[in-house]
């Protein structure tokens, strides 16, 4: 996993509210949880925090995919 510093803000909010949506489901938390805390994105949050959740995000290499745009851009053939 990678730091919590490491993701962009998307990744961190996808994560999070898959994480919350374990939890809701009954899923145990991972962390310990204050006396009256119930609310599963508050815990994924400290979850968070404590760079405990086992959910990763796979990245596709952006040099990889722009190689692949390019090569695809001079396939293309215009007709009159």
């Amino acid at each position: 996993m990678l730091s919590k510093n490491s993701y962009t803000k998307f990744e961190k909010v996808r994560i999070l509210s898959a994480r919350a949506l374990q939890i809701s489901q009954g899923a145990p938390p991972l962390v310990k949880i204050p006396e009256g805390m119930t609310e599963p994105l508050e815990i994924a949050k400290l979850e968070w925090e404590a760079e405990v959740i086992p959910i990763e995000i796979k990245r596709e290499d952006r040099k990889v995919e722009i190689n692949q745009m390019k090569r695809a851009k001079d396939n293309i053939i215009l007709r009159d």
